[in-house]
């Protein structure tokens, strides 16, 4: 298994496995957890990489999860590793994995809060701009709200999973607050850009999407002191400058200011 950690198992009160027509939730933002009709259910580490990795990337093949999932061991005991997990998966959640003898995927019968995310966020970045603006904002501030994926866990395919999630999240808060801007819902944009912003500290589009708002705004002052504070956390970080688009939006109030 690689290198991460997964949340020690939880003093849960489970009194039976959790039986095949039940319906299972399955959270992994902010941390993997798993309920049957409401009541948790405790899951081994290695239970909760297989439901996991279903969850995220739909029906796999038995030989490639093995391999992805007991990357350290030789074909036949990763396969091994997998057909023990998958048998221990069942006797706490029955019905919760179809499996084939090539093939496993989770149960239609499982939810997922990642699937909020995604919907929330595709919708923001691909709806019509007639959209109400009330429900454009309220959609970006649920969103902003969503936790990372599976903090604390290292696995490469996680940390895929994680970035690819992260970048549907802040693009859709970006298109949502210029769609704001152009109508006039100054506020509303400023609050759902500066959401962005703290969603992924380094990206410049999400920087770039406040400054354009405080500048609608008429705050130039303050365009350009989050411009500055941004420079600075660039220049501690990562050793590099803002680009000149973002730097051009600032130009003219820093050349007001020295003459």
């Amino acid at each position: 298994m690689t290198g991460g950690t997964v949340r020690p198992m939880t003093r849960l009160r489970v009194r039976t496995p959790a039986q095949p027509d039940q319906a299972f939730r399955l959270s992994l933002l902010g941390g993997w957890d798993l309920h049957a009709d409401g009541e948790g259910v405790a899951m081994s580490s290695s239970g909760q990489r297989l439901l996991a990795f279903l969850a995220l990337r739909g029906r796999t093949q038995r030989d490639r999860l093995a391999g992805i999932l007991w990357p350290e061991s030789d074909e036949q005991s990763a396969l091994a590793n997998l057909r023990t997990t998958l048998w221990r998966v069942r006797q706490r959640v029955q019905g919760a994995v179809i499996s084939t003898s090539h093939e496993l995927q989770l149960a239609p019968l499982v939810t997922l809060d990642v699937d909020g995310l995604v919907a929330a966020g595709r919708y923001l970045a691909h709806q019509d701009s007639t959209e109400s603006p009330a429900d454009c904002a309220e959609i970006g501030r649920d969103l902003a709200r969503h936790a990372p994926l599976l903090p604390g866990w290292y696995d490469d395919w996680v940390l895929t999973e994680r970035e690819r999630l992260l970048q549907l999240q802040v693009h859709a808060l970006e298109v949502a607050a210029e769609r704001l801007v152009q109508s006039r819902h100054l506020g509303a944009a400023l609050e759902i850009a500066q959401a962005a912003t703290e969603v992924e500290p380094f990206r410049e589009t999400a920087h770039c999407a406040v400054v354009k708002v405080l500048l609608q705004q008429a705050n130039p002052a303050q365009a350009v002191r989050h411009y500055q504070r941004y420079e600075r956390l660039l220049d501690r970080e990562l050793g590099i400058e803002p680009s000149p688009n973002l730097r051009d939006l600032v130009r003219p109030v820093l050349a007001r200011s020295r003459a």
